[in-house]
């Protein structure tokens, strides 16, 4: 049966959520996408959650949406110009699954592994998953589906908008700034390919643009949150599940493979 009906009231639901009140732990705000009609000297208020959920539901697949309105292969860079953020090319960063839940762990669990979760992230990802109750969840098994299924959703989506994958601990700048056309011949601002095309030519091989990219900021994980294959199983780390469910193991295994990396 149709239920379109129902679908959209649940749509219109979890954007109401995700704009009631401002969560600034999660890098996300109204103001990062357009000069809409409220101020920054304003409070998050009526004005602001009225901007929020005008461009949450605007931006909302808007890159598959106008991929698949264009129908001119001539016309593929203009592909995205129903988002307020027109890439020309949509790449996927990847990171291995097991790092990057352990970071959010690091970052998100109040007490540790077996803490609480942050009220902010279970509001966005109740939101953006409904299919799973994240509030009843342990802090892993929480970063945990939340990695599986956001990575997943832009891996489905990869025939009909995301241009490339690359992974974050094997890739260079000049590699990167190759996948995102800066160094094409038709690249959108020529001054930016000419000065890409100096750093990266073959003569600069040993500048730090054609080197693996290193993190030395902004790292919530220092040590504090390691993680191996069994801690993702049932009743471990305050896990409520059956002691040895496996479901979040397989996925993170499987999410593992999909990206290119060795789940073993």
């Amino acid at each position: 049966t149709n239920n379109s009906g129902g679908e959209n009231i649940l749509f219109l639901s979890q954007v109401k959520d995700l704009c009631r009140e401002l969560q600034p732990q999660m890098g996300f705000h109204p103001f990062m996408f357009r000069d809409g009609k409220c101020t920054l000297r304003q409070s998050w208020g009526d004005c602001w959650r009225g901007e929020c959920e005008d461009i949450v539901q605007e931006e909302w697949g808007c890159g598959l949406r106008s991929r698949n309105d264009k129908s001119d292969d001539n016309k593929l860079h203009q592909r995205r110009d129903d988002c307020e953020t027109p890439f020309n090319k949509v790449l996927h960063q990847v990171r291995h699954p097991l790092r990057t839940i352990e970071s959010l762990v690091a970052k998100f669990c109040m007490g540790g592994v077996e803490g609480k979760v942050q009220p902010s992230f279970l509001i966005f990802a109740n939101a953006l998953f409904p299919q799973h109750n994240f509030s009843e969840m342990s802090c892993i098994e929480a970063a945990g589906y939340y990695v599986d299924e956001y990575n997943s959703a832009i891996v489905r989506a990869r025939e009909l908008g995301v241009d490339d994958q690359f992974q974050v601990e094997e890739a260079t700048p000049c590699q990167i700034a190759k996948a995102a056309g800066f160094m094409d011949s038709d690249s959108v601002y020529s001054p930016s390919r000419d000065r890409v095309l100096k750093v990266c030519n073959s003569e600069s091989s040993n500048s730090a643009a054609n080197q693996l990219m290193k993190s030395t900021e902004n790292r919530y994980n220092k040590g504090l949150v390691s993680l191996r294959w069994e801690d993702l199983l049932g009743g471990k780390n305050g896990s409520r599940k059956k002691a040895g469910d496996d479901d979040l193991q397989k996925r993170i295994k499987r999410l593992t493979r999909n990206l290119g990396y060795d789940a073993t």
